[in-house]
């Protein structure tokens, strides 16, 4: 009995827990569903009927807290979305702008309602209707877009139609909004009873009927563009061409010059703002060629920025100023190569004066504006762009955009830059709108000339070639300067030539992009030999220098840990120069790193050219150094990883670190990447393998799971953590099926800063379940004790013995002129003028200056 009664008890606990569950489960749910109905942008907004995606750009959903602030501002509580961009902001007057962005656009205030359009279609009435038509599901007359749109109106239909550039719009049912491009027959039309539905807008007009749709004339152009006419044998035009650069690619920047140069064009260069190397090295130009100008009104250009525009524009208003002459202007940027001659580019502007090349984004307008993220409203500040909110855009216009790399007739340039058209309303109102838009040079020019007197001019060719991998392409490298998710076209690279061939042999194109010749010049040697019909022989054809530092620098700000590990590297170059004689030899003793430079040849990286001067301050070194792999394969374990490598500064989009150097500090963020064999054990009882992070004190830091089935791709994961990196020898470890397969090791370089900083020192819970896989060997044990109390009593000396282990000294030259005790039994000593690596070595393909 007493058996039976606590059954029956311990029953009745089960039955009051386990509806405490449920209970407790509904109401997660409840929360849950309520959380993401609250996400949803406007629950009453438009809902689309099926069309393609053919747009280049994608919307990123920001990893964001909520905001904890209250919402309120001057103007009442404010979206989510501007608090998110609000409070994320550090500067108080970044802060401030975005504050008031958002109260303008809640009140309405940012976006200009309706603007004119002054390029309607020839023998159309814009917003007259066509009548009445038979229409349903099962046979829509308006088959290319549709959206059910509350508020409908047949004025609202009509301007979301002319948007789009449909020639045709059509309200049905009261809410439905229907748009296309063939004139609807008349053996569908029906007598305007049919079509008797108030509008859902406005309920004294009617948009349409349950089986019927009203049909209106949008007004706008068809969207060919008339053919370009065929080139003028030795026909000339005059080109203004606007380099705006970034980066410190100087010697790809005097290569292009080289080859697009002519003394009858202008050239105007903008230097983005925060690349002092770049501007300080191109003003020599200015003192040889008079028809080149650096600009002085210098902007950050950052991904998608408000500052492109605004660079364009002030660029052609600086061209306008300097000559009165040119007939067209080109802008163009340090990743562009020529495909064609520049005589052959004037011969077709000659026998096209006064057309603007642009290229379409497609047909697709209403997916363009979602995913380009023209419906939101951005604002530049802090050297980003901050999403504030959504916004219509105006109506009235055709809306058009797709690159922003353009070739514009001079008519157009004076009509946009001159003062006594800034009151135009359609050219005023589209400053206003691209003030607040992202990528606003890929679509202002497009609008603009679409919608005025100067559309008939219209080519769709931007006369240009870009190479577009979406997979690798659209990996959202651009999150750090910008609250979206954006795609860049690949670098053109040896293995493309016969794609880039193809092209040329079908295409009116002159320049493509993206090329860099630190990932592959041979690329674009062949195209200079196609260019100018000769076998390219240069002294250094197969080499590329770009710089990584210098000390005259003013921005960036250098990197203390790298100027540290170069200098160490410094003293191993001229011990290992000197070896036993540095008594015959005194005085050379590195005393400042003057320049980094990163050295490829063969479209290799080799290493990095250090450039330093020594006590004695007449001589100057240059050395090659080369960081060291640091990976072992366990030779007892299978080889499933053809690739195991850590830095910093990855491009997922390229697959290559940017930071080749790979100096990392207790601020870095890590990144490992791997690839598979594809020699996997199927039998296994995973098919997942393990990235167990083990910091200097040999604590497990993170564990990473990461799939092993796909082995046709680069993986790559970051080290995920919120503290400082602990400097010292960090190892990481794969385990694949129970074993350990291979193992590579970084250095976190210390710094002088480092003593008061609190790093992580808790134990992992897992800890004991991967420290089996650590070196257990006591030559192991004895290296760490010993190389972190060297780091604690003296970090010049830890930096010393880490650099002599983590590099490799691969040779070292001497500047002008040698020391003089070179001369008493150095004789092996070279000139850098004589080697074929060094950065003062002969360079003719990049020769400008």
């Amino acid at each position: 009995m007493t058996q039976n009664f606590l059954r029956c008890l311990m029953c009745r606990q089960f039955r009051t827990y386990f509806l405490l569950v449920i209970a407790m489960a509904f109401v997660f749910q409840s929360l849950l569903v309520f959380y993401l109905l609250a996400k949803v942008k406007d629950s009453d907004g438009p809902t689309e009927f099926g069309s393609s995606d053919s747009s280049r750009i994608q919307q990123a959903f920001v990893n964001e807290k909520e905001p904890s602030v209250s919402g309120k501002s001057s103007c009442g509580i404010l979206s989510k979305t501007a608090l998110s961009a609000i409070k994320r902001a550090t500067k108080k007057k970044c802060k401030e702008e975005l504050s008031d962005i958002a109260c303008k656009l809640k009140n309405n205030q940012l976006v200009p309602e309706r603007l004119p359009n002054y390029c309607p279609r020839k023998d159309s009435v814009p917003g007259s209707s066509l009548g009445c038509f038979h229409d349903n599901n099962q046979s829509r007359l308006l088959s290319s877009y549709g959206v059910k749109l509350p508020g409908l109106t047949n004025q609202k239909c009509i301007d979301l139609c002319a948007q789009s550039a449909f020639l045709y719009a059509g309200t049905h049912n009261g809410k439905e909004c229907y748009c296309g491009n063939k004139r609807p027959s008349l053996e569908h039309l029906l007598t305007r009873t049919y079509c008797s539905v108030p509008c859902d807008g406005q309920s004294s007009q009617t948009c349409g009927g349950v089986d019927a749709t009203e049909i209106f004339d949008s007004g706008v152009p068809t969207r060919d563009s008339s053919k370009l006419q065929p080139p003028i044998v030795n026909g000339t035009a005059k080109i203004a061409f606007i380099l705006t650069l970034n980066g410190r690619a100087l010697r790809q920047v005097t290569r292009l010059l080289r080859i697009i140069y002519r003394p009858h064009h202008v050239y105007l260069i903008h230097v983005d703002a925060r690349q002092d190397f770049l501007f300080r090295s191109l003003l020599q130009l200015e003192l040889k060629y008079p028809n080149i100008r650096i600009s002085r009104k210098r902007q950050s250009s950052i991904w998608g920025g408000v500052s492109l525009l605004d660079v364009l524009l002030q660029s052609m208003e600086q061209l306008l100023e300097i000559d009165s002459q040119w007939q067209f202007v080109f802008n163009l940027s340090e990743s562009d190569f020529p495909l064609r001659s520049i005589e052959n580019l004037e011969a077709l502007l000659a026998a096209n004066p006064g057309r603007n090349f642009l290229k379409s984004h497609g047909r697709q307008t209403r997916q363009f504006i979602h995913k380009q993220g023209l419906d939101r409203v951005f604002h530049q500040c802090e050297s980003r762009m901050w999403r504030v909110g959504d916004r219509n855009l105006p109506a009235g216009i055709r809306i058009d955009g797709g690159s922003d790399w353009v070739g514009l007739a001079r008519s157009v340039v004076e009509f946009v830059t001159s003062p006594s058209h800034s009151n135009d309303p359609l050219l005023r109102g589209l400053k206003e709108l691209y003030r607040y838009t992202l990528l606003p040079a890929e679509s202002f020019f497009h609008v603009l000339i679409l919608n005025s007197k100067f559309c008939d001019s219209y080519a769709d060719n931007n006369l240009r070639m870009t190479l577009w991998r979406r997979s690798q392409g659209c990996l959202c490298q651009h999150r750090h300067v910008v609250d979206w998710c954006g795609c860049s076209p690949m670098v053109f690279r040896t293995a493309d030539w016969t794609h880039l061939t193809t092209v040329m042999a079908k295409s009116t194109v002159f320049f493509a992009r993206k090329f860099e010749a630190a990932i592959d010049q041979s690329v674009m040697n062949r195209l200079e030999e196609q260019l100018t019909n000769t076998s390219l022989s240069y002294p250094g054809l197969d080499c590329y220098w770009e710089s990584a530092y210098h000390r005259a620098d003013l921005t960036p700000k250098p990197n203390q840990a790298l100027l540290a590990v170069t200098l160490s590297l410094a003293k191993h170059a001229v011990s290992l120069l000197l070896q036993n004689s540095a008594a015959v030899c005194p005085g050379l003793r590195p005393s400042r790193v003057v320049a980094i430079t990163s050295y490829f040849r063969h479209d290799h990286y080799q290493g990095d050219l250090i450039h330093f001067e020594v006590d004695k301050k007449d001589v100057e070194f240059e050395a090659l150094v080369k960081p060291l792999t640091k990976t072992t394969h366990l030779m007892e374990s299978p080889r499933i990883l053809s690739t195991l490598q850590i830095g910093s500064d990855y491009d997922p989009k390229e697959q290559v670190f940017r930071n080749r150097l790979g100096v990392l500090t207790s601020r870095s963020k890590p990144i490992i990447t791997f690839k598979w064999t594809g020699h996997i054990n199927t039998t296994a009882a995973s098919q997942l393998a393990h990235l167990v992070w083990f910091d200097p004190d040999n604590n497990v830091r993170a564990v990473h799971n990461v799939n092993v089935t796909d082995a046709s791709k680069m993986g790559n994961q970051n080290l995920e953590t919120d503290h400082p990196l602990k400097p010292g020898v960090w190892l990481v470890a794969v385990i694949y099926d129970g074993k350990k397969i291979a193992t590579t090791e970084f250095l976190i370089v210390p710094q002088a800063g480092d003593q008061g900083t609190q790093f992580d020192n808790t134990i992992s819970e897992s800890q004991k379940a991967w420290e089996k896989y650590l070196p257990v060997d006591a030559k192991s044990v004895i290296y760490r004790r010993e190389k972190a109390l060297l780091m604690k009593k003296d970090i010049s000396k830890f930096l010393d013995k880490m650099t002599a282990e983590y590099y490799a000294i691969q040779d070292i030259c001497y500047k002008d002129e040698p020391p003089h005790c070179a001369t008493i039994g150095f004789h092996d000593w070279q000139s850098c003028l004589s080697t074929d690596w060094s950065s003062f070595s002969q360079d003719p393909k990049s020769d400008l200056l």
